[in-house]
């Protein structure tokens, strides 16, 4: 991790670059094994690195009906954070349409009055400016991942612009956090066993539940009420939406 991301820097890289750089990957790097608070002392840390005062990442994942649901996690400014994450809800918002349209990072200057972008109203928490972060999704999933590192002087923020394919490492690396955060939520929510991995991969490739059956030795009204039993269990109306649920974290 750390070679290929300060070779992204190109070839002269100052000491003190080099060394928040560095810095950089190992925040990264400790997401792997890292419980809530050790994730948002992290992300408090990657933010100070690049000169911000604000932090927020959100993880959205599709629902019914066009609708989405989010988890998110702030550092530094949770008034910000909060105020960020209420405009996101009420959409339409353009900084969710950058990052689910677009890879590169995107520097945005926030309403000079302090006022809310999408009603008008004054927000005492509103930032100069920020840098927009998409996060690639991991593997199989759907869901969108974007890092936002904010401050009130957009001039702080120029010690962003020289890391930020660091920054696009770590955007992945919290999404792959949530990721699997939300899997362990949903293997202990609905019990899933190897038994029921399996059933789902056997879907996953297009396997009727005739040749499901005859794979495991059952009879094809076996596997349909297992089905059924499954789908109860992970809260979805049919088959196909209980592999998309288990590709999105992962399980698949």
């Amino acid at each position: 991790m750390h070679t290929s991301h300060l070779e992204a820097l190109g070839p002269a890289v100052p000491t003190e670059l080099a060394t928040a750089a560095s810095a950089l990957c190992e925040v990264a790097g400790s997401l792997i094994g890292a419980d809530e608070t050790g994730a948002i002392a992290a992300l408090e840390l990657a933010a100070r690195l690049g000169g911000a005062d604000a932090a927020l990442f959100v993880w959205v994942v599709p629902a019914h009906d066009e609708q989405a649901w989010f988890r998110s996690m702030a550092a530094l400014d949770h008034r910000w954070g909060a105020s960020v994450l209420r405009r996101l809800h009420e959409g339409p918002c353009n900084w969710l349409a950058h990052a689910a349209r677009f890879t590169e990072p995107l520097l945005v200057r926030e309403p000079a009055d302090g006022s809310n972008g999408s009603t008008g109203s004054p927000d005492s928490t509103a930032k100069q400016a920020a840098w927009l972060v998409p996060a690639p999704s991991p593997k199989s999933s759907d869901a969108l991942g974007l890092l936002i590192l904010a401050s009130d002087d957009e001039t702080s923020l120029d010690t962003t612009r020289p890391l930020l394919p660091v920054y696009r490492a770590l955007a992945l690396a919290l999404s792959e956090w949530f990721q699997r955060q939300g899997r362990e939520e949903l293997v202990q929510r609905a019990q899933l066993t190897d038994r029921d991995l399996d059933l789902l991969r056997h879907e996953w490739m297009g396997h009727g539940s005739k040749r499901i059956a005859a794979a495991l030795h059952v009879e094809a009204q076996t596997i349909d009420c297992r089905f059924h039993r499954l789908n109860g269990r992970l809260g979805v109306a049919n088959r196909r939406e209980a592999v998309r649920l288990c590709q999105r974290y992962g399980l698949l």
